[in-house]
């Protein structure tokens, strides 16, 4: 009979629990976590309204309207074990409705319709004597007996009782109904041994399938009772095992001995009702429990031996510490119980009927509290805990009575959480660790923490050390990854042995006093530049200092400690390493230089060929150490630079690049006064000048018909023939000797003269083309042709000149003289008549576009044979 309860006491634990008037549904857990569910006060017409899964076990539909249960109500489900059907209306059931559960064990159709025993539903196997009371005697259930079938002699043919037809097949043979020679009638002894055999003391069961009937016969107390007493450690860790707490450690009481459990990883479960007169443990030795990573959700029911020193609830889901935890647990010494979340949930009641809410408003199921009135959701923690461990929870304060009430706490660990503050300590605590929160200051009551050795502060926010707040006993510190500015070392810290500093923004090092028990300093990712000079002298026992990220370019001679074994000083900004700096340091033995920003040059020369090939010396970094200058060894190892006083002296360097500077400077030289560089920038520099000077707009009415260009070597000609012959046939002619303003600049009466000219005449010959006055005309008047479009030049060849003979800067006046687009003067006197007449047509004809004139036919051109 032991063995049948030990089966079923969850089932028996469940339904008494639940079947109590006037206490709350029990919560639907998801089919990953739990196989039982309850659908208790839903106003359910019929059980396939609830859509409950296929694969539960167990099943709770008491304190609905149900009135009839039909065989497709009840099909698929072949893993149902319990079934609940109580406080319903049910009088009806289909005959052969409980056929369709072959795994069924019982079913409680107590408190519905008096009238169902007359509905043709058979008698029951077993009447519950704790319904007889109530007079409706309705309560079903079936339990499999052929283990207790096997062990006792069979009843007489008489005195067994009717098994119905409307019963699986596997509880009818329960009954001992079956034949002779069907399944399940074989004697115990035929089956293989079930009972778990544990190695030195330790029954392993993790990582394999696990289920619960496997377990209980694994753990049978009358089969298996001489191996439970042996059993000292239990390990059912990844086993998928699907159970309650409770019914768990009522398997365990037979292991007198036993001191150990690790049930992670599984899926336990604790009833969310109290079953405080259930959890009555006698003496045990169970020290250990580890049930970590299951869905418990809730410590208010938590029954456990009280023994227990260490127990690991990391990542179970539960959201406080209840007030009844400390009286539970009044052994306990080390608690782990990181991974959760410490938060109130806050839900409204649940009315009988769902609201109808309006449409467009928000309706809110459940807030979230990190604190309430009460204070947070640490209610409650055992005097002699020693080891609390509540990373990543949620936690954003701890409660005031902490500090006073934990009195024997040595180690704890916060990190990972929302706490804003540094929290009041108990003096007894040796270890603390509040990384990745958003502390920003240490205050001075920090120094109360009197027997403090290790403090991890990493990945906050706090911007300044103050070590004068930190205890004297502190041997280890860890503030990296924070914000501070300047790193300040005092005596205050005489103690402390080790100190990390890194990624912070520190750019000033300031140590104001000697710290000799300090050997190892991590200040790496910050922004120092450099160390002060008495810095070495600071720190006399210092061994292995990390300086790599950082801003350094120089290191000078005393800066590092001479007692230095481990030196990391790469990716920095250093470019040189000198004897002076690493000559006293005889003692290291292990360098990092990892880098790509040495100078190749005579300062290098001595460490590479010198002290990186001293015995006993390791250099990390070594095949990564590399040339950034000068430029065309860059990137190749330091090691096979080959350095040299010619290769690397940074004079020869400088000097090599004057002179192709120099050199540079000569061919500019060259290409510019070959391609006439000077006399372009000289026309662009005037003709800019000239243009700022004289008006932006053109003159719309031309005061003269022509303007003439013309050398001082054909004045004569120009005077004495052209203008008085221009003038005499009335046209109004331009020429600098009269028309040129006094007082104004040269150029700008050219500029002027030629805007205010309709034509522009150019008397050519080897002299003009030698004018420089006669070079700016010209330049002008192509300018005014290219800015409006109007082929506006005449020209006159007064002397033969050959088209190859005028300079390759005055690309106009080439072009128009290999088409043979001007005037010639002959001194033979019919010609001279037929000059006079072309030139006065042109003069009196209209600028015409450019392109029609570059792009006219041989007619359109005038030239005196």
């Amino acid at each position: 009979m032991k063995t049948l309860i030990g089966s079923f006491h969850f089932y028996f634990i469940s339904f008494l629990l639940s079947r109590a008037n006037g206490l709350p549904a029990l919560r639907t857990p998801t089919a990953s976590v739990s196989p039982f569910y309850t659908y208790c006060y839903l106003n359910l017409s019929s059980v396939a309204e609830a859509q409950a899964p296929k694969t539960a076990r167990a099943l709770n539909f008491s304190h609905n309207l149900i009135e009839k249960i039909t065989k497709r109500d009840l099909e698929g489900f072949d893993a149902l074990e319990v079934l609940d059907l109580s406080h319903n209306q049910i009088r009806d059931i289909e005959p052969g409705a409980f056929e369709r559960l072959p795994s069924l064990l019982s079913v409680n159709l107590s408190f519905n319709d008096k009238n169902l025993l007359a509905a043709g539903l058979p008698p029951p196997l077993k009447l519950n004597p704790a319904r007889e009371a109530s007079g409706v005697l309705q309560l079903y259930e079936y339990f499999d007996r052929s283990s207790e079938a096997a062990l006792e002699p069979p009843a007489p043919a008489e005195e067994r009782p009717s098994v119905p037809k409307a019963l699986p097949a596997r509880l009818r043979r329960g009954t001992g109904s079956a034949e002779p020679g069907a399944e399940g009638s074989v004697a115990l002894s035929a089956h293989p041994d079930p009972c778990a055999a544990p190695v030195s003391g330790r029954l392993d069961l993790s990582h394999r399938p696990l289920s619960q009937d496997e377990l209980v016969a694994m753990l049978d107390e009358e089969r298996c009772l001489a191996r439970l007493e042996s059993i000292l450690e239990l390990d059912m860790s990844h086993s998928g095992l699907q159970m309650d707490l409770l019914s768990l450690f009522a398997l365990f009481l037979p292991m007198k001995n036993m001191q150990s459990v690790d049930a992670s990883y599984n899926k336990l479960t604790i009833n969310v009702l109290d079953a405080s007169s259930f959890c009555k443990f006698p003496s045990s030795k169970l020290l250990f429990l580890n049930i970590s990573n299951n869905p418990i959700n809730s410590l208010d029911t938590l029954c456990v031996p009280s023994t227990i020193k260490v127990i690991d609830l990391s990542f179970t889901n539960i959201s406080q510490i209840p007030q009844n935890f400390a009286k539970k647990m009044i052994n306990l010494e080390h608690m782990y119980a990181q991974g959760n979340h410490f938060i109130y949930t806050v839900r409204p009641e649940t009315p009988n009927v769902a609201p109808e809410y309006p449409p467009g408003s928000i309706h809110i199921n459940a807030i979230s509290l990190v604190r309430n009135k009460a204070g947070t959701p640490i209610e409650s923690l055992p005097k002699g805990v020693k080891h609390l461990q509540m990373s990543n929870c949620s936690i954003v304060e701890l409660p005031e009575w902490f500090a006073r009430t934990m009195q024997e706490l040595l180690f704890l660990d916060l990190s990972s959480n929302r706490i804003s503050a540094l929290p009041k300590l108990p003096t007894s605590l040796q270890h603390l660790d509040l990384s990745n929160s958003d502390i920003k200051t240490i205050p001075p009551g920090f120094k109360s923490a009197a027997n403090l050795t290790v403090f991890n502060i990493q990945n906050n926010k706090i911007t300044d050390m103050h070590p004068e707040y930190f205890p004297l006993t502190l041997t280890e510190c860890d503030i990296s990854r924070n914000k501070l500015t300047v790193l300040s070392l005092t005596d205050a810290l005489e103690k402390l042995e080790y100190l990390n500093v890194s990624g912070n923004l520190i750019s000033r090092v300031e140590p104001a006093g000697r710290l000799p028990a300090l050997t190892n300093l991590d200040s790496s990712h910050n922004l120092i530049a450099e160390l002060p000079d008495h810095f070495g002298a600071s720190l006399p026992a210092l061994k292995y200092f990390n300086l790599s990220g950082n801003k350094i370019s120089f290191l000078q001679r005393g800066s590092l400690p001479a007692s230095l074994l481990e030196l990391d000083i790469s990716n920095n900004a250093i470019t040189t390493i000198v004897e002076d700096t690493f000559g006293p340091l005889t003692s290291l033995s292990v360098l990092t230089v990892q880098g790509k920003h040495f100078f190749c040059n005579c300062d290098l020369y001595w460490f590479v060929n010198v002290y990186m090939r001293r015995p006993g010396l390791r250099i990390r970094g070594r095949e990564a150490l590399r040339c950034s200058f000068p430029p065309r060894r860059r990137g190749r190892l330091v090691e096979r630079s080959d350095l040299t006083l010619l290769r690397c002296s940074l004079g020869l360097q400088l000097g090599v690049t004057a002179c192709a500077a120099a050199l540079l400077a000569l061919l500019l030289a060259a290409l510019c006064w070959r391609f006439h560089g000077l006399w372009y920038v000289r026309m662009g520099w005037y003709w800019c000048m000239a243009k700022r000077r004289q008006y932006e707009k053109r003159p719309e009415n031309k005061l003269f018909d022509a303007f003439v260009s013309y050398s001082e070597q054909d004045a004569g000609w120009t005077k004495e023939c052209l203008l008085e012959k221009l003038e005499a046939d009335g046209f109004r002619i331009c020429y600098h000797e009269r028309d040129f303003k006094p007082g104004h600049p040269v150029l700008g009466n050219i500029f002027y003269c030629i805007e205010n000219s309709h034509k522009v005449l150019f008397v050519l010959s080897p002299s003009f083309v030698n004018s420089c006055w006669c070079q700016y005309e010209l330049y002008f008047a192509e300018h005014r042709v290219l800015n409006e479009n109007q082929d506006s030049l005449i020209m006159i060849v007064l002397e033969e000149l050959p088209a190859d003979s005028v300079p390759q800067r005055f690309s106009k006046l080439r072009k128009l003289l290999k088409r043979k687009t001007y005037l010639k003067w002959s001194p033979q006197e019919h010609k001279q008549k037929m000059f006079w007449r072309q030139l006065e047509a042109v003069l009196k004809t209209t600028n015409e576009p450019l392109v029609r004139a570059e792009n006219g036919t041989a007619r359109d051109a005038y030239e005196m044979e």
